[in-house]
Order: C-alpha cells, then structure tokens, then sequence
C-alpha cells in the first residue's frame, strides 16, 4: 500500500491575512456593484409604474429577454407571441396589476437595498392604501412572488429578493406586507401608530374583499341556477391570497382575528389598562362563538403573564469597609 503525502507547501500567517484583506476588498466592490445594479433597476422599475404605456414598454422588453432572446427563439415568434396577446395587453386589469406590480418591485429594490424600513415606510403605507383601492380585478402580476417576476428575472433579481425574508414577496398580499414590515417596525420604533395602522388595515383589506365581491356578483348575472353553482365553487377553490380573500371567510374568520390581534398590541404595546378592558369585552362578546374557547384561553394567558411579579433584583454585596 502506498504511503500518503501532501508536498503542497502551506500558507504563511502572513500570506492569510493578506489573502483575507484582497478578499474584504473585493467583497466591499461586489456589494458597490450590486447596490448600483438594485438600485438602477429599482429607477426604472419605479418610472415605467407611473405610466401605462412605460410599463407595457418595459414588459414586453423583459419578456423578449427572458422567453425568446435568451432561449435563442427567433424575433418572428416574438411577433407571433405578441399579436396573439394583443387583446390581453389591452386588459385594462392586466395594465393596472402590471403598473401596481412595478411599484412594488421599486419598493422591494430599496427595500433589499438599504434593509432599512424607514427608507421606504411612508412609500409602503401609501402603496397598500392604493392596492386597496383597486377597481379591476387582480392578474397573476400581482398575486404572485415578485421574486418570480419577468422583471425579476431580466435584471437578475431573483437572489436579491430571496435574501430579504422581512419583506412580503407578493404586492397584492395586505395582510402579509402589514404582518411582515408595517407592524414589526410599529411595534419597535413608534407603538403610538400602531392602533391607527390596524385601523387602517382592516379598512383596506374589507374595502379589497368588498372589490372582489362585487366582480364576483357580476360575473354571476345572467346565469342560471347551475352555472351559478359551478362559478361559485371555482371561486371559492381559488388558492393563495386571492382564496383568503372570500367574502364569507373574511367576515367569519379572518376580521374577527384582525380586530383580537389589534387588542393585544394595544394590550402589548400602547395601553394595558383599556387594551384589556376591550380584550375581556371582546371575549365577552364572542364567547359561545368558535372562537370562544380559543379567545378565552389567550386572555387568560395574557393576564396571567403580566400578573406574575417582576424578577428580584440581586442583593448588592456588602460593602466590607
């Protein structure tokens, strides 16, 4: 059996830290270039949301990149592509999710760019207050991951927005954008805003619900009894957001949980004394309900953490002298 050697010559201290401080530069130079690259890509994103005809421009470019150009399809099949999609680019709901979902990928650049909330809250609270206020219904655009985007993909940006977990991937989705930046940065840096934001929250997210009820109502005119039936139920099979969105379940389910969790940040955070007297009239209220037990079991926790006595301060030693 033969014997095993290295002959390979080591490194010298020296010649590590040396190794250590060319790579430091050249990480400090990768982070410039790509701060500049986020950044550039976040200016472009954010002027072609400003208008209709920009953001259409920039997606058909993307697309060309991603689908054709980089899978070496010929520009005919591009054309052919794009006369067979005219009506769908002419969609007013398609042209709105597309400006909305440019907007926010402007915002996640920034956001991924400088990982600091202050940057961009003003910019947040003003765009979900316009996600709220939407009149078309959503397209794929925007209930789905911006990380998977066609704009995404073309300026190589997919990594960006996977290494940012604080940020809520999907513009359309209020509630995780709430539970993910707005109220987390509340909570740290002004609790005095966070009841005026969960009021607005639950207003935005009833004024979206009410949206999408009334183009399910009208989707429904004109049927008979069955196909109002089998619309219906592809409606409430519908996944993601747009299934946490039903009209029924939002009543039921998801604003009573709304309103109980903004007690228990008033409770947490802004005032114990009349955040538990509304947390024990909420109960009260909803206690033969289904929540009940579950509502129950949660306050009394809650009380039972705040009634136990603070840790004992160690006694100082004495002073010898």
């Amino acid at each position: 059996m033969l014997a095993s050697f290295s002959s390979a010559a080591e490194l010298t201290p020296e010649q590590i830290e040396s190794l250590r401080a060319r790579l430091k530069a050249l990480k400090e130079n990768l982070d410039s270039h790509l701060s500049s690259r986020n950044s550039g890509a976040g200016q472009v994103f954010a002027e072609a949301s400003g208008d209709p005809k920009k953001a259409m421009d920039l997606y058909l470019k993307c697309h060309k990149l991603v689908n054709f150009d980089e899978e070496g399809l010929p520009e005919s099949d591009f054309r052919g592509w794009k006369e067979d999609n005219e009506d769908r680019m002419k969609d007013p709901a398609f042209v709105e999710s597309l400006q909305l979902q440019l907007k926010y990928l402007a915002l996640s650049c920034k956001a991924a760019e400088t990982m600091k909330v202050d940057a961009i809250f003003p910019d947040l609270l003003a765009y979900v207050d316009g996600l709220s206020r939407m009149e078309e219904l959503p397209t794929n655009a925007i209930t789905s991951s911006v990380g998977r985007s066609v704009f995404a993909e073309a300026y190589n940006l997919e990594k960006l927005f996977a290494d940012n977990p604080q940020w809520e991937a999907v513009p359309f989705n209020i509630g995780g954008i709430y539970d993910s930046v707005i109220l987390p940065y509340l909570r740290e840096n002004s609790p005095s805003g966070l009841m005026n934001a969960w009021d607005k929250r639950i207003e935005q997210e009833t004024r979206i619900v009410m949206m999408l009820e009334a183009h399910k109502e009208k989707e429904l005119r004109g049927m008979n009894r069955d196909q109002q039936r089998r619309t219906r139920g592809n409606q409430n099979r519908d996944g993601g957001v747009m299934g946490r969105l039903d009209k029924d379940d939002f009543i039921n389910e998801s604003l009573p949980r709304m309103k109980w969790a903004r007690l228990i940040d008033m409770f947490n955070y802004v005032d114990q004394i009349n955040g538990a007297k509304a947390m024990l009239d909420f109960v009260e209220e909803n206690l033969t309900g289904d929540m009940g037990e579950e509502l129950y079991e949660q306050f009394s926790n809650l009380i039972a953490g705040a009634a136990e006595p603070a840790p004992a301060a160690e006694d100082a030693p004495a002073d010898s002298n």
